[in-house]
């Protein structure tokens, strides 16, 4: 018998009993859907959406883990400073506190730096700027497949930081 004032949940029990909701989570719209027909679940940043369209070479893989590990290092380190909570302090979440990985990281980006200014440019295009949906411009100029000198140009460089941080 239940109790008087509470709620039933709602929903099926799975084959283990455990409550399954009655509606399907929402997969998104028609965009959402073409875009992960597309690239799949590498559609949310730049390096995925070029690695899915082949642009990185035989070795995409490889470079696409490298550009994503350098990525999750440098926000949480340099970008937006440590992530705080209102349930405790400051230490821990926000990459502070790991001086090995503070001093990979800085060792990195000027590796980046000493490659030159467009090359740090078309890297930091590739790998630490955020697009999610598109962007930067010369990638969705090559994912289009429009034959832009600019654009390979662009890709080549930042190649060219990749497969020297990936080596």
């Amino acid at each position: 018998m239940a109790r008087a004032g509470r709620k039933r949940k709602e929903g099926r029990r799975d084959d283990k009993g455990k409550l399954r909701p009655i509606n399907m989570p929402d997969r998104g719209n028609e965009r959402t859907a073409a875009k992960r027909e597309k690239y799949g679940t590498d559609g949310g940043d730049a390096i995925g959406r070029a690695y899915r369209m082949g642009l990185l070479g035989e070795d995409g893989q490889r470079l696409m883990q490298t550009a994503r590990s350098i990525h999750r290092a440098y926000w949480p380190m340099f970008g937006v400073g440590p992530i705080g909570c209102t349930l405790g302090d400051r230490t821990g979440g926000g990459g502070e506190g790991n001086l090995l990985r503070e001093q990979w990281l800085t060792m990195t980006i000027q590796r980046v730096d000493r490659m030159g200014r467009n090359h740090r440019r078309a890297f930091d295009e590739m790998v630490l700027d955020f697009w999610p949906d598109y962007g930067p411009l010369w990638l969705d100029v090559l994912i289009a497949k429009q034959d832009c000198e600019n654009s390979k140009a662009k890709l080549a460089l930042a190649l060219d930081v990749l497969n020297e941080l990936a080596a």
